[in-house]
């Protein structure tokens, strides 16, 4: 994982990842879920094994558990063991349909070909070595298995960047580098050295913000937690309030999407 002891930090269990779930839950202008969204796009083959890398508190799976065909084999996976916990916690009348596993992307344990779905929401970017862990994923899919694999791209809540810096310009708050890492402008690129036939969804949402908690509570689930504390937490958050004071509104850009990559048939590696 990149700089995984950050990222096992932030992710220790699902409170920061709660904190930014309810920003976008509360003040998200797209009628339309991101998580129905992305379980549209998901295309379940009879009797489908799926695996989800990341899967944080199951939020995916928790809001569309009335879809899920019964014929599914499902193996939730992430890199933190106290996700899991919350994922088992939150899933506990459906646990079930489910299994759990703590995986780290780069060394899958799985023979290959066992998968006909592999999911990555919001995740890849995390990765250190992504191509091997893309090389991992593609192994573990049947030829012609899918890939769906969530980002964003690079002006996804530049506001917040704004916003962190007008307070204190010697702070750094941007989502940038893991658009770079892995997002919308070079996914494709990307996945092309493990997939053969790739696409992508585009997901269109902005954030009208009218409160300073949550707002707050989403950023200092960053590492600028360790940056804005104590008091100064009181002092940021009298800054937010004092521009929704002005404003009535704080504006919020997002683009988010998901790529669906195919892995190639044997037929079509012969030929």
């Amino acid at each position: 994982m990149r700089n995984s002891s950050l990222i096992l930090e932030q992710y220790a269990d699902s409170k920061n990842f709660e904190a930014r779930v309810e920003l976008n839950r509360r003040f998200g202008t797209n009628p339309f879920r991101w998580t129905s969204w992305v379980f549209d796009q998901i295309k379940f083959p009879e009797g489908a094994r799926i695996l989800e890398l990341g899967c944080g508190n199951a939020l995916l799976w928790r809001s569309n558990l009335h879809r899920i065909p019964n014929d599914s084999h499902i193996i939730l996976s992430d890199f933190s063991e106290g996700m899991l916990n919350d994922a088992r916690n939150i899933l506990n009348t459906a646990l079930d349909k489910f299994e759990f596993n703590v995986i780290n992307a780069e060394q899958i344990p799985y023979s290959d070909g066992l998968f006909d779905i592999v999911i990555a929401n919001y995740m890849l970017y995390h990765i250190q070595n992504l191509d091997k862990a893309l090389s991992e994923i593609s192994r573990v899919l049947k030829p012609g298995g899918t890939l769906y694999a969530a980002t964003f791209g690079l002006n996804y809540m530049k506001e917040l960047t704004e916003l962190v810096s007008n307070y204190d310009d010697d702070i750094s708050f941007s989502l940038n580098p893991l658009a770079r890492a892995f997002g919308l402008e070079n996914g494709e690129e990307l996945l092309g050295k493990s997939f053969e036939d790739i696409r992508i969804m585009t997901y269109y949402d902005n954030l009208e913000v009218t409160d300073a908690e949550p707002l707050v509570n989403y950023i200092l689930s960053t590492k600028v937690n360790k940056i804005i504390k104590g008091p100064n937490k009181e002092d940021f958050k009298g800054y937010v309030k004092s521009i929704l004071k002005s404003r009535g509104k704080i504006n919020i850009t997002k683009k988010s999407g998901l790529f669906v990559a195919q892995k190639a048939k044997i037929n079509s590696l012969i030929l």
